[in-house]
């Protein structure tokens, strides 16, 4: 069963809100484009692994997503983590198209696509390090489950190749469709139960609670200003970004649509990109409102959580309702 269901990085949000907010050609456009055409590809492998890890019997397998652990003040991220009664394993997907090449004796993954070669870090390598950290943190809680790993392949079509003499490779990269197997193979190997349902249930709260999300700036990681993002309420039916607020309602300058809440949805925009808290001098900059009296009218509204006195309020984005109601 899912204790940790796969869901959507925050990442690839940050970025789609970023591309539609950022000023006309601007030079690190492609630069985030770039990386969020990577973390898409990512999420769809990790999408394609999840099909055949619904095949397992769930009163047995416990399975957690993106888990974000610390250990010696330090973070590493499992795309996903399997425990069970007897071994845990971590599972590192990738999503490459091309023909991979696993490359040994330099410990790097090789691409190929169209007699083009590119190279990247080697997965191998990356998944032994988590599988090490991870023994770190089990051995800190006597925990005594064996841990193994696989690299999956999630795109069925893409060609694996590494040297006949590379062993490491050969048992432990996978395409996805063939995981299944592979975990059987895991099972036959590890029969005897270390511990209970009970205590792998304990252990699956403690690691839950241990789960760390990513705080991600993109102001901060492109290096950008506030004059590099287009602020301003985002049209629903045009998209277009600078609603104007007039009479109770926000009217769009492209289309001349008129909608009294437009500004809620820009608000998760807000909470991605700036800030997941507002103040009323902070909402009245970024939505180009003038008056604090509306301003305050539009935010008690939305019933957001909020904290300190009238003049000094802090409302909260992520948080109640509102943001369920956002997603």
């Amino acid at each position: 069963m899912y204790v940790k269901e796969l869901s959507k990085p925050v990442k690839i949000s940050v970025l789609e809100v970023l591309l539609k907010r950022l000023v006309d050609h601007h030079p690190k456009q492609s630069e985030i484009e770039r990386d969020l055409t990577l973390l898409v590809a990512g999420y769809k492998g990790e999408k394609a692994v999840s099909y055949y890890l619904n095949f397992l019997p769930k009163k047995d397998y416990y399975i957690f997503h993106s888990l974000r652990l610390p250990n010696n003040g330090h973070y590493f991220q499992m795309d996903y983590l399997l425990l069970t009664t007897r071994f845990a394993l971590i599972l590192e997907c990738k999503n490459f198209f091309g023909t991979l090449f696993f490359d040994q004796s330099f410990h790097q993954l090789i691409r190929t696509v169209n007699d083009k070669e590119e190279g990247f870090h080697d997965p191998l390598s990356q998944v032994k390090w988590h599988q090490h950290q991870l023994q770190n943190l089990f051995h800190t809680w006597r925990c005594p489950l064996p841990i193994e790993y696989f690299v999956v392949i999630g795109n069925p079509s893409t060609i694996v190749k590494t040297n006949p003499q590379n062993r490491h490779a050969l048992t432990k990269v996978v395409h996805g469709h063939r995981l299944l197997n592979n975990i059987q193979e895991i099972e036959r190997k590890f029969q005897k139960e270390v511990y209970d349902v009970k205590k792998i249930r304990k252990l699956s709260k403690l690691l839950v609670k241990q789960h760390t999300p990513e705080t991600f700036d993109p102001i901060q990681k492109y290096g950008l200003t506030y004059e590099d993002i287009l602020t301003g309420v985002k049209c629903p039916e045009c998209g277009q970004v600078g609603m104007i607020y007039n009479h109770g309602s926000w009217k769009c300058q492209q289309c001349q649509i008129k909608k009294k809440d437009a500004h809620a949805e820009s608000l998760k925009d807000y909470a991605l990109l700036i800030s997941p808290t507002i103040t009323n001098q902070e909402f009245r900059r970024f939505f180009h409102v003038t008056c604090p009296d509306v301003a305050n009218y539009l935010l008690k509204k939305l019933q957001l959580s909020h904290s300190g006195g009238t003049k000094n309020r802090v409302y909260y984005l992520n948080e109640g309702e509102f943001w369920k109601n956002q997603n």
